[in-house]
């Protein structure tokens, strides 16, 4: 009796972990215009949070220092906005173009393969490729990231409150528990701040550099979109493994259509590789002292979940969300066995 007992209890805890998984599901999915922007900006805060301790440092006032960061990113942020968003529509009106190169190549690669005993029914894979589709799809995306720009003011708002009460947690703590208790629980989250703020803001800086460095490439090379294509390196550059193979197959692939058979390809590929190479083996390692290596599928699995749940912005935040919620498991004790099993 006493074994039938204790299985119902499990049974009804995973039962209550699963109903309780779907219910946040379900307010993530229907509180998207609310926590979207809020996400957003705890991300942007912790990423510029060393910069707000280095202008306190040199005695500006904290007032002063979080206007001047919060003016500077807001405009930074939409200026860019701006200009990949021009920069899209013209991805977009110059999408037929290169599809009809990519007909043309698979054309090229069919009669090749005359030999073999496959055909490749180039007409009928064209054919699958519905333009219009393919259009919207993409102009919905480009409306989608217009909109955030649109939300900026909120999430900038969100940030103000953020940065102003960063340093009244440990005061609220000291007066909400006893001593022991309190020192105890400041020191965990004082260490959670530390590695939160540090992974965020050394991956943020070592994206913008890749990102910016990939553009410069491209820039020299003559390639199109340079621009676009380097801020899709910068969002990649924040998922391990395969991320960085991602970012570099597009930018070579947009080269080779470009100029075809010819060598400026495969200098992009060497180029960008090494760049990335550089980045992730020696610099990343450098700066942020240890590596995160969270497991590939569950990074995977993060990327459709809240790409499904928030769409484009759900993708860009889905691995910090993860990291961040890996840094935590690691840092109380009973639930280090869950950051390992995040692990490769």
């Amino acid at each position: 009796m006493a074994e039938v007992r204790v299985t119902e209890s499990k049974l009804t805890r995973v039962c209550l972990v699963i109903i309780t998984l779907f219910v946040l599901g379900i307010c993530f999915k229907v509180a998207k215009p609310v926590l979207v922007p809020f996400f957003l900006s705890l991300f942007i805060s912790y990423a510029i949070s060393p910069l707000l301790d280095w202008l306190i440092s040199l005695k500006v006032p904290k007032g002063l220092a979080i206007t001047l960061i919060v003016v500077v990113t807001f405009g930074l942020l939409y200026l860019i906005g701006l200009i990949l968003y021009s920069s899209g529509k013209h991805f977009v009106a110059s999408l037929p173009e290169y599809i009809q190169k990519i007909t043309d190549l698979l054309t090229e690669i069919s009669s090749g393969l005359e030999h073999l005993p496959f055909k490749l029914d180039v007409p009928s894979i064209i054919g699958q490729i519905n333009l219009e589709r393919v259009t919207n799809v993409l102009f919905g995306t480009l409306g989608s990231f217009f909109n955030f720009l649109g939300n900026l003011i909120l999430i900038f708002v969100f940030i103000i409150f953020i940065l102003a009460g960063r340093d009244k947690m440990a005061d609220k703590v000291a007066r909400a528990f006893a001593p022991d208790r309190a020192s105890y629980l400041s020191r965990v989250l004082l260490s959670l701040n530390r590695q939160i703020q540090k992974y965020l803001a050394v991956k943020t800086l070592l994206s913008i550099i890749n990102g910016t460095l990939v553009c410069l490439i491209l820039v020299v090379f003559g390639v199109d979109f340079a621009l676009l294509l380097g801020f899709i390196t910068f969002v990649l550059n924040f998922i391990p493994s395969f991320g960085s193979i991602i970012a570099t197959i597009i930018p070579t692939l947009v080269a080779f259509l470009q100029f075809g058979n010819s060598l400026t390809p495969v200098w992009v590929l060497l180029a960008i590789a090494v760049t990335d190479s550089i980045l992730g083996n020696f610099v990343d390692p450098k700066l942020t002292g240890h590596s995160l290596d969270l497991s590939p599928l569950l990074v995977l699995f993060a990327l459709i979940l809240w790409g499904w749940l928030w769409g484009v912005a759900g993708m860009i935040l889905a691995v910090p969300i993860l990291a961040v919620l890996k840094i935590i498991l690691e840092n109380i004790p009973s639930t280090r066995y869950l950051a390992i099993l995040m692990s490769k």
